[in-house]
């Protein structure tokens, strides 16, 4: 039988895992890329985020260069990783300047805060799931069940930590759905 043009393997799958695995730490510094990167072009200073941006590219191609040999698509994903970071870095310590300052302990806290949650709703999600695909099995209908489930348990985990833990955003919405 002819190979399919774009068939996907089990060589395949692991490196788009490997990939999401590297890609993951990226996420929580690609939101803070884009909200800092739009707070300069709400200040009217979008050379800044261009210039940002630039170098960003520059240490991308440079990181990717040097970990792919050892580390394959994982290297060059943990290049752009490293290059996000670096991007926030630079925004932060511009925008600092900037502003004379920045309430970093505040955010910081609330960041804690919310991974703790997120940690919960990560762990919860996952053992509620893994018990109910033991019990049900990996028909379509029982994945469906087991994972809607899961991430219902999940989700409640996550909203009572941010309301325990006190996440000011969490309060926010709260009053704002009180009112609707």
């Amino acid at each position: 039988m002819p190979e399919c043009v774009g068939a996907f393997d089990a060589q395949q799958t692991h490196l788009v895992a490997q990939a999401l695995f590297w890609f993951a730490f990226s996420l929580p510094f690609n939101g803070l890329y884009l909200m800092l990167t739009r707070t300069f072009f709400s200040l009217q200073r979008p050379w800044i985020p261009t210039v940002v941006a630039g170098s960003n590219l520059v240490v991308d191609i440079i990181f990717s260069f040097a970990l792919y040999s050892p580390f394959g698509i994982g290297g060059v994903v943990a290049a752009t990783v490293i290059a996000t970071v670096s991007s926030v870095v630079a925004e932060v310590v511009i925008l600092r300047r900037q502003l004379v300052g920045l309430e970093l302990t505040r955010l910081f806290a609330t960041a804690a805060r919310v991974l703790v949650a997120a940690a919960l709703l990560a762990g919860v999600s996952y053992f509620v799931w893994s018990g109910l695909d033991d019990a049900l099995g990996r028909s379509t209908i029982a994945q469906i069940i087991s994972l809607g489930i899961a991430l219902a348990a999940g989700f409640a985990v996550y909203v009572g930590a941010v309301l325990a833990l006190r996440v000011p955003e969490a309060s926010q919405i709260t009053r704002l759905l009180r009112r609707i």
